[in-house]
């Protein structure tokens, strides 16, 4: 994995722990019995359109707030130091792109193989990426970069949505 400065110094912070590139390829290796209980599969037109449209937008998500993210000298990997807001690219519409991607790419391989009780997995995953990382991050990015955090994340949905009313509240207190 390429790392910027801004990541060097960062991994020993998240040395063993369980990150979500990795939990993403649990996930997807945790929905095999399902689907090789249902073999043959027989995914539908539909099914196969929604999967093949779940995975291109979670890969488009994933590299353009990676791409986004280095060219703007902040570190990819969670908790690494944030100079600054990034709140261009797909940052203007949620403020997690790349575990909303991650997300997107696991629920994928549901429809893709047309198994849907395998849809278990990417909730799951994403019920461990809010409560492992989204919200601990945020707390962090509060902590770091103050009013400039408070302002983005009061206009951008968490996940996708409507803004984070909740997030605004608590910056009152």
């Amino acid at each position: 994995m390429l790392m910027n400065k801004v990541e060097r110094g960062h991994t020993l912070k998240t040395r063993g722990r369980l990150l979500p590139p990795r939990m993403l390829m649990l996930s997807l290796l945790v929905q095999i019995p399902l689907v090789w209980w249902s073999w043959p599969l027989k995914p539908t037109e539909v099914t196969v359109l929604i999967g093949v449209g779940l995975l291109a937008a979670g890969v488009v998500l994933n590299l353009s707030a990676e791409r986004l993210f280095r060219k703007r000298g902040v570190g990819v990997c969670p908790f690494s130091p944030a100079p600054s807001v990034v709140s261009e690219g797909p940052y203007r519409f949620t403020r997690n792109p790349m575990y909303l991607g991650m997300a997107l790419i696991s629920a994928s391989c549901t429809f893709l193989t047309g198994v849907q009780w395998n849809l278990w997995a990417a909730a799951a995953f994403t019920v461990w990426l809010h409560f492992r990382f989204v919200l601990p991050e945020e707390e962090f990015l509060r902590d770091r970069l103050g009013g400039d955090y408070l302002q983005y994340a009061s206009r951008t949905p968490r996940w996708l949505g409507l803004p984070g009313h909740a997030l605004r509240r608590q910056a009152f207190r």
